[in-house]
């Protein structure tokens, strides 16, 4: 059933409860509601926020967050460059500014445990890119002309992030494209029946002039909108020739969460501590000096001690400075027992562990790497539905130009980016080689790229020595 072309609104913040009691019955009119899309926190890039989508038999109406655009959608601004939501505190005074104030310090680091969990995950899982196999020669030469290795990889990186990734697909003279879209720009609508199926999907972003236009893809047509900010002008729909859903979205898991969506509260902590305590250390530097027995000090002798450097006291007086004691191994504990949580949480290995020993036996490190080896699966699971629309798209692209392809025929196998010994490898492959065919052996191989390739110049090999 394709999304009717009915008129696209917003609603004003004040109106969210009421649009949301609405929902269920298409806005107090009786309509049937076809599918609803919620957007946590949903921070776009253009300045402003979704946060529901509700598809009836009237049209599509988009509800606007109630925050104006400033909140984070699942922790992606800890990872996404911008402003620091911190650094908008007002009166708040860092390093030398402090010090030469007299005022406490005020440091806001914020640790990059983010990029830390998306890189180590995403490099587990597509570090090493997915390879398809085709019955038809020239269909893997089709595949592998597309620029699917860096491709996949970004969109994985996303879905880390986001907890979605998008490709867009078009088509142009010279043939098929197909690019990574910003998640942070689109997102996906499905339907409210068993199964959640996607029934289209959204691209927004920003012309020259500032004004905020998307664009509606579903399987039958795409049509162009432009927002203002209060309401939504639909433009001619065209007829979306290849007939599959040009904007393709990746889950990274069944929730669509990021990597490190569920450990937000627990990085908030740790950039806590690391900033109390780098507050703390500059704090020494600012103490006070207390003078004892010397009640007759004036300013004129204060400022002559900080030039010359020198304190002349009165029999009997002293001078120190008045500092709080710190628990350096209290703190070195809690920071040590929050990067741990951070980390097992997230199912993410700590590689600087002296656990990962390079003599560590093979059942061994896969114990320690169980829990991220969980999260690849359910990565591989969602993927895959992704990738299987995406090569659906693009085989729709090619049939339309003229060469009927089928590339979601096509037979997928991820691999584990993790460091191997070849010479164990190689020993075990020739133990199993009286049971095994060459082929397979040869597809063990990481160094071997196509087995069939490889076999055929072993054939002719062996045909001009026999000569």
């Amino acid at each position: 059933m394709a999304i009717p072309m009915g008129i696209l609104t917003v609603c004003s913040p004040g109106r969210a409860q009421a649009v949301t009691e609405e929902s269920h019955t298409g806005r107090g009119h009786g309509c049937r509601l076809i599918a609803v899309k919620r957007v946590r926190g949903g921070t776009f890039r253009p300045g402003f926020a979704i946060e529901e989508v509700c598809v009836f038999e009237t049209g599509l109406h988009l509800r606007r967050g109630a925050d104006g655009g400033c909140s984070d959608r699942g922790g992606v601004g800890l990872f996404v460059p911008g402003p620091s939501p911190q650094g908008a505190a007002v009166g708040l005074l860092r390093g030398s500014a402090a010090r030469a104030q007299g005022r406490r310090p005020n440091n806001l680091l914020r640790v990059p445990f983010p990029r830390y969990i998306t890189e180590v995950q995403t490099g587990y899982f597509l570090g090493v890119p997915p390879t398809l196999s085709y019955e038809r020669p020239e269909e893997g030469r089709i595949y592998a002309d597309l620029p699917m290795d860096h491709l996949l990889f970004d969109i994985g990186r996303d879905m880390s992030i986001c907890g979605e990734g998008f490709a867009l697909v078009w088509l142009e003279q010279s043939g098929v494209r197909v690019c990574r879209c910003d998640p942070l720009t689109c997102f996906g609508i499905r339907g409210g029946e068993a199964g959640e199926p996607l029934r289209a999907a959204v691209r927004l972003f920003k012309r020259p002039d500032d004004s905020v236009c998307g664009m509606l893809y579903e399987e039958e047509r795409v049509t162009p909108f432009t927002w203002d900010g209060q309401r939504v002008a639909l433009g001619a729909p065209e007829e979306n020739l290849p007939g599959h859903l040009a904007l393709v979205p990746f889950n990274n898991n069944c929730q669509t969460c990021g990597d490190f969506e569920m450990v937000t509260g627990l990085m908030d902590a740790y950039n806590l501590l690391l900033s109390g305590a780098m507050d703390d250390m500059q704090s020494v530097a600012n103490a006070f000096l207390a003078l004892y027995g010397m009640q007759g000090t004036t300013q004129g002798d204060i400022d002559e001690a900080n030039r010359t450097r020198i304190l002349s006291l009165a029999e009997g007086g002293r001078a120190e400075f008045v500092v709080k004691n710190l628990n350096h191994e209290a703190l070195a504990q809690l920071e040590s027992n929050l990067r741990r949580s951070i980390l097992e949480l997230s199912m993410t290995p700590d590689l600087s562990d002296e656990r990962f020993a390079g003599n560590a036996s093979g059942v061994a490190m896969q114990y320690k790497l169980w829990g991220i080896e969980q999260v690849r699966l359910a990565k591989e699971r969602s993927f895959l539905d992704g990738l299987h629309r995406l090569l659906t798209a693009l085989s729709g692209g090619f049939a339309l130009l003229g060469t009927p392809v089928a590339l979601e025929q096509g037979q997928v196998t991820f691999y584990k980016n993790l460091p191997q010994d070849h010479t164990a490898l190689a020993g075990t492959l020739l133990s199993l080689s009286p049971l095994l065919s060459k082929r397979t052996i040869l597809e063990q191989l990481p160094w071997v790229k196509d087995a069939e390739e490889e076999l055929r110049r072993k054939a002719e090999e062996t045909m001009e020595t026999e000569e």
